[in-house]
């Protein structure tokens, strides 16, 4: 592989940054989620938004390779993007649900493509990441896994 785009590599990296943030968006709003004034998830309700979001980015993850094969790594990379955007979109439409029997289904949307995008997209940005620079795929990793942490961290001041 020739030396890579500057601005490939910057997309690349500025994703596993905003996977960060929205991996945690939800955990990080755990007191908007299940306070009476807002939401007013239970406990069960709050936690049970999580198992649709860890099946699929699993099944997600497991098919990535399958799905790499048949749509090449671009795609299954914009594909997880494009279900991280819906997941963050259907965050905000739930606001706009709450106090009607709508707004839960739609949260557990969002965990689902959140899922998909997380089980999608992080493989994909590792795979990338390596690409980029085969003779230090280590620090290249290390570097993009770096930037997803951080997101994490990031998440909970953009909830706030």
């Amino acid at each position: 592989m020739s030396a890579p785009d500057r601005r490939e590599v910057a997309v690349v990296y500025a994703a596993g940054l905003v996977q960060g943030v929205a991996l945690v968006t939800f955990p990080a709003a755990s007191s908007i989620l299940t306070s009476s004034t807002y939401y007013g998830l239970s406990s069960t309700q709050y936690g049970a938004l999580f198992v649709p979001q860890a099946v699929l980015a699993v099944a997600a993850a497991l098919l990535g390779t399958r799905l790499t094969e048949r749509w090449g790594t671009k795609q299954v990379f914009l594909a997880g993007i494009a279900a991280d955007l819906a997941s963050m979109v259907l965050l905000f439409v739930s606001q706009l649900l709450i106090g009607g029997a709508l707004a839960y289904p739609v949260l557990l949307l969002a965990t689902s493509c959140l899922g998909i995008g997380f089980g999608l997209t992080v493989p994909t940005v590792n795979r990338y990441a390596a690409a980029f620079f085969p003779a230090a795929v280590e620090r290249a990793v290390l570097y993009l896994n770096a930037l997803l942490g951080l997101g994490t961290a990031l998440a909970p001041l953009f909830v706030a």
